[in-house]
């Protein structure tokens, strides 16, 4: 029997749930991104080609951001890089809020994109330096959960503050990001083992990521499945509407069920996972990702597009979590800023190319065809993580493997910024 997730998170040590509270104050007061195209169309009076390229270009320096907030991550440690982070990206929010046209505006935005996103390797190396590796796909499934169920929240105030105005959605996704800042700053310290600083310079000459082939592996099976997932953004709204026929309303109700699985299941179903290797776990999440969207494709009804989303969100709790334990683990101390960095940006890019080839494919194969297709892309790719499995995913291979927190290693008191 799963356990009530607020006894999971109570067992989570507390600088985790400062983190994760802080995370849901922010992604609850994250306003700007949702509701970006309409301010700048409604009230900047963009062209929609202007606002095309602008978008594009807030989420290329977003993905920037996160190459960049690994490296000082492992460099200027997790506590500076979430402060630089956070209260960078506040102002920048505020100073959006007050800008007097486009001509302001525009390079503010761009450069909240890049500072805004530098906290996310930060966030996930210090859930890794604190938890032990047994308990890390639990600190990461809560992690999921507060940016899920935030999500939720800020979709919902934003479309108020929007309509009340547009300024009002700044100062107020500001306010909430320089709020999560201060509990960082009051509440929190840096957690970088002490081990691995002197380390972190050979780290930078000699790690060479890319080259690391188990995870090069799990980059790209990470791509896939990010690549896949993003579908229930850019093409399912499309199947449901106009292929099934229904109003909008049902795809948003449909979709709202991903965020309620996850914020209500993922973190008790991760910990009773615990008995189990997380890397079968996650080829079976891969499995069950594929059989969700291809059954898409096999009954035009609502009722069948819950019961498939149901599906391959359990798939999507299954996989995310436990890879990531894994690599938190696999990464070396010095580097797991940028390890955890490179494995974002995958989800990045896979979010970047996915309307790009799949709405042309859709549009050509047909509902039925497409998301059978779909599907099939996630089922070879549940074949690596049962090899890493067996190849990979043993203690004396595991550079990052704790089994409680070393003395050392445990952080000192809070120290001043």
């Amino acid at each position: 029997m799963l356990e009530n997730p607020l006894s999971v998170l109570r067992r989570l040590p507390a600088p985790v749930r400062v983190l994760l509270a802080g995370t849901l104050l922010n992604r609850s007061g994250t306003f700007i991104v949702p509701y970006l195209s309409l301010v700048l169309s409604r009230e900047l009076h963009m062209s929609a080609t202007g606002v095309g390229i602008l978008i594009s270009s807030y989420g290329a320096s977003t993905l920037v951001s996160i190459l960049v907030g690994g490296v000082l991550t492992d460099g200027l440690g997790r506590r500076t890089t979430l402060l630089l982070s956070l209260g960078g990206s506040g102002v920048l929010a505020m100073a959006m809020a007050y800008s007097p046209g486009a001509g302001a505006f525009v390079p503010l935005l761009v450069a909240f994109g890049f500072v805004a996103e530098l906290y996310r390797p930060a966030s996930t190396a210090m859930i890794s330096d604190l938890l032990p590796s047994r308990d890390r796909a639990t600190g990461f499934a809560a992690l999921r959960v507060a940016v899920n169920l935030g999500f939720v929240i800020g979709m919902t105030l934003g479309g108020v503050l929007v309509d009340w105005h547009w300024r009002v959605l700044f100062v107020a996704d500001g306010a909430t990001t320089l709020l999560f800042g201060a509990l960082i700053f009051f509440f929190s310290q840096e957690t970088m083992p002490a081990h691995a600083e002197g380390h972190t310079a050979v780290s930078r000459r000699g790690l060479g990521l890319l080259r690391d082939g188990v995870y090069a592996q799990a980059l790209v099976v990470s791509l896939a499945f990010g690549f896949v997932l993003f579908s229930f953004i850019t093409v399912l709204p499309l199947t449901v509407t106009l292929w099934a026929g229904y109003p909008a309303a049902v795809y948003g109700g449909i979709v709202a069920v991903n965020g309620l699985l996850i914020a209500f299941l993922e973190m008790s179903l991760v910990s009773w996972l615990r008995r189990y290797r997380r890397l079968r776990v996650a080829a079976l999440g891969l499995i069950l990702g594929g059989v969700g969207f291809a059954m898409t494709a096999l009954v035009p009804h609502w009722a069948w597009f819950l019961a498939s989303l149901t599906i391959w969100t359990i798939g999507e709790m299954l996989v995310v979590p436990q890879q990531m334990s894994f690599l938190a683990d696999w990464a070396p101390p010095a580097a797991r800023g940028r390890y955890m960095g490179l494995y974002s940006a995958t989800w990045s890019v896979g979010y970047a190319i996915n309307p790009i080839l799949l709405i042309p494919l859709h549009a050509r194969a047909g509902d039925r065809l497409f998301w059978i297709l779909l599907g099939l892309v996630l089922l070879p790719a549940a074949a690596v993580p049962w090899r890493l499995d067996r190849r990979a995913d043993r203690p004396e291979l595991l550079r990052g493997r704790t089994a409680e927190p070393a003395a050392a290693d445990r952080p000192g008191p809070p120290t001043p910024s």
